[in-house]
């Protein structure tokens, strides 16, 4: 695994997009855990590419029940990225990290804001997230309600979807 780690903080974005592939297939059989969040988090401001990877990682991470607090400011700054991958990314991420007990409001506001993104996955994993964290975290902003209300409307499938569960999650919290 060192080795792994050391192919990780190389230079060449080439050999880190290969490791991030290895270390990705290790997480999708669980075998490795949060000891990796602080190289994850090293390699967000690196290559569109390497940061794509990169959320990835850290969202199968959250989805291992992996999740790290460290991560969460540095994922939140990703959603205002200029490519739709990794704010759909971070997106995902976020709500992976809700499921590990880890969020706050701050996180929360950048999804809020992810619910109007031009790109329809990212809306709609970000209504997603939003659900995720009214659920798992107890987190509910009303400025949530609005566009997730209007997204359910959506004659997209995939939206609609999402903005249900979310809704229904932020319902069942406020009762």
């Amino acid at each position: 695994m060192s080795d792994l780690k050391d192919l990780l903080v190389s230079d060449d974005d080439d050999v880190v997009i290969s490791a991030l592939s290895t270390l990705d297939n290790l997480l999708r059989k669980s075998e490795v855990g949060a000891e990796y969040v602080p190289l994850l988090c090293r390699l967000l401001p690196r290559s569109d590419e390497v940061r794509t990877k990169a959320l990835w990682c850290i969202g199968k991470l959250g989805q291992n029940k992996q999740g790290d607090s460290e991560s969460l400011n540095l994922v939140s700054s990703i959603t205002t990225d200029s490519v739709p991958e990794n704010r759909e990314n971070a997106a995902w991420a976020l709500g992976e990290l809700a499921g590990t007990d880890v969020g706050n409001q701050d996180s929360l506001d950048s999804l809020i804001r992810l619910l109007n993104d031009e790109d329809v996955h990212v809306r709609g994993m970000a209504a997603w997230s939003v659900g995720r964290y009214a659920d798992k975290l107890g987190i509910i902003d009303e400025g949530s309600l609005e566009p997730l209300h209007k997204m359910a409307g959506e004659s997209s499938a995939y939206l609609k979807k999402s903005a249900e569960f979310a809704l229904e999650r932020i319902m069942a919290k406020s009762e």
